[in-house]
């Protein structure tokens, strides 16, 4: 199962008052040095915008372990065990984090760009904070 679907689902399990308490904790700094999605980002967002948002704020790994923190939060300690262990399940680790960069500058992020022949490269750009990595391989 894709972690978009695994979110997604943890979050159809959440009463409306909790998924909107939910979101408002994203609307927060979350987890030690990762940028807080903005308010108007989530305002009408439904469970799959958010699940949806988070990966590409966080990337996968830590939008789990970030929902799994929020979960726990509101508190629905059952859903933040439930998602761990088929994140788990799936082979993903939740030892995720972000880094806090320079305001004035991006920072470095080595990385290696190829294409084919004829092949379209939409790549990215990538400011504020680094969290996780990113592999794209289509081949």
């Amino acid at each position: 199962m894709l972690v978009a679907e695994l979110l997604e689902k943890s979050l159809e399990d959440l009463l409306k008052d909790d998924f909107e308490k939910f979101k408002w904790y994203l609307t927060m700094e979350v987890s030690g040095g990762c940028e807080p999605i903005p308010k108007a980002a989530l305002e009408d967002a439904t469970r799959w915008k958010t699940s949806e948002k988070m990966i590409e704020s966080y990337g996968e790994a830590l939008a789990v372990k970030i929902t799994v923190e929020v979960l726990k939060k509101i508190p629905n300690i059952n859903a933040a065990e439930k998602l761990q262990k088929a994140y788990a399940a799936t082979g993903g680790q939740t030892a995720a984090t972000c880094t806090a960069s320079s305001a004035s500058a991006p920072p470095a992020v080595p990385s290696i760009l190829m294409a084919q022949q004829g092949s379209t490269v939409i790549a990215p750009m990538i400011y504020g904070s680094t969290c996780g990595s990113l592999n794209i391989n289509n081949k």
